[in-house]
């Protein structure tokens, strides 16, 4: 029985790291495309917007639940045929229409990839532990995987064969398993409540402001990695190094850290969010370059790594059960959009000033909170150690 449970486990790590992976490679590989074929940053930015609809669009069909593992398994092998060939049609030739065939294929195999780690969850008995190091495991396949984002031709062929091995080892995690038709749908966020997905009303209390700014934080930084990455270049940082130490600063602090965070109280986990969100908007206004893009990476990273995992450790931090990821994946979308226009009229100056003005607010609201008022009271939300949390099969984010 212990062999089967640890043989359960290890397929559903495996399967939360590929997800992942997908996921960030995804959100920078495509981003990359985007922004090298649309006819400008704006457009570009329009585009990865899309593909955040089209993956939100996809989790709500393919994680409904009933879906077989022979159907599962011919629509994975469909996604990673249909990325390939808009990533090589891609760069020859192919041009715009190329990237959104790839860009519709990724969206879904990321979908699908969510789909079967949600039906390994669920096969389990009892509630697995947050996927804190799954999407560590994750992330540092994709930063190997994406290298230097400029170079799009190899860029292309190191995402074909990083498709084709996640897809095929999703396509292997999954066999001899059949998902029942009672499944429920998928959970609040973006990607099966594994991106910060807060509760209703959660902005009505100030207390809660700064690490609701900190997990906004990837949103910009991920979407202008590419370009980041290129400035950097020119300052001599190599891009592939600009890439890993954002996704590491993302990821790192969560696994190191995760035995503390488990145990945190809001008051401390705002507490951290500012001063990790006051520290980069400290470096994108004062520091020299590539100083402050560096510094940047590094800190909001790190800021929205804590907000992440302590929205994983307390279930009163989530959004609610039942929640279409098409309504996160809309607001994705639309802030997007709107960073997009930023970039396109005020270049790195606008990446900066929208990491400035995340400190900022992050350090006023904190300031507001301290501000003592007549009739509240201390509310108490410090989160359930995981061994001290009642089973549950459908716990555990993705």
């Amino acid at each position: 029985m212990t062999r089967l449970a640890g043989a359960a486990s290890l397929r559903l790590t495996l399967a939360r790291a590929c997800a992942w992976a997908l996921l960030i490679a995804g959100w920078v590989g495509i981003g990359s495309f985007a922004l090298q074929f649309a006819p400008s940053e704006s457009y570009g930015f329009a585009l990865v917007a899309l593909w955040l609809v089209a993956l939100g669009a996809a989790a709500t069909v393919v994680t409904r639940g009933g879906m077989r593992r022979w159907t599962r398994a011919l629509a994975l092998c469909a996604g990673v045929a249909g990325t390939d060939a808009g990533l090589w049609s891609s760069v020859h030739g192919g041009g715009l229409g190329a990237v959104l065939l790839a860009l519709a294929g990724w969206a879904a195999l990321t979908a699908l990839a969510s789909g079967v780690v949600r039906s390994l969850r669920l096969a389990q008995s009892a509630a697995p532990t947050p996927p804190v190091a799954a999407a560590g495991l994750g992330a540092l396949c994709a930063g190997l995987a994406l290298g230097d984002p400029g170079d799009l031709s190899a860029l292309a062929i190191r995402l074909m064969l990083f498709v084709v091995a996640a897809g095929a080892l999703l396509v292997l995690l999954q066999r001899r398993f059949d998902e029942g038709p009672r499944a429920p749908g998928c959970r609040a966020g973006l990607f099966d409540c594994s991106l910060p997905a807060w509760p209703a009303g959660a902005w009505r209390d100030p207390r809660q402001w700064p690490t609701l700014l900190a997990g906004l934080a990837m949103l910009p930084m991920m979407a202008a990695l590419p370009l980041m990455a290129a400035w950097c270049s020119a300052q001599g940082v190599a891009p592939q190094a600009m890439v890993l130490l954002h996704l590491g600063a993302m990821f790192g602090p969560p696994l190191v850290l995760r035995l503390w965070i488990a145990h945190w109280s809001q008051r401390s986990l705002s507490v951290g969010c500012t001063l990790l969100l006051a520290a980069g908007a400290a470096f994108a206004a004062w520091a020299s370059a590539p100083l402050n893009l560096l510094g940047l990476a590094v800190t909001h990273g790190a800021a929205w790594g804590l907000a992440w995992s302590g929205q994983l450790w307390a279930p009163a931090r989530r959004g609610r059960q039942g929640a279409s990821p098409v309504r996160a994946a809309a607001g994705y979308a639309v802030l997007t959009l709107a960073f997009g226009l930023v970039v396109e009229h005020f270049g790195v100056g606008g990446v900066a000033a929208m990491h400035v003005a995340l400190g900022l607010g992050a350090v006023l609201a904190w300031l507001f909170a301290l501000v003592p008022v007549a009739g509240s009271r201390e509310v108490t939300d410090r989160p359930h150690p995981p061994a001290a949390r009642p089973p549950a099969p459908h716990g555990g984010g993705q």
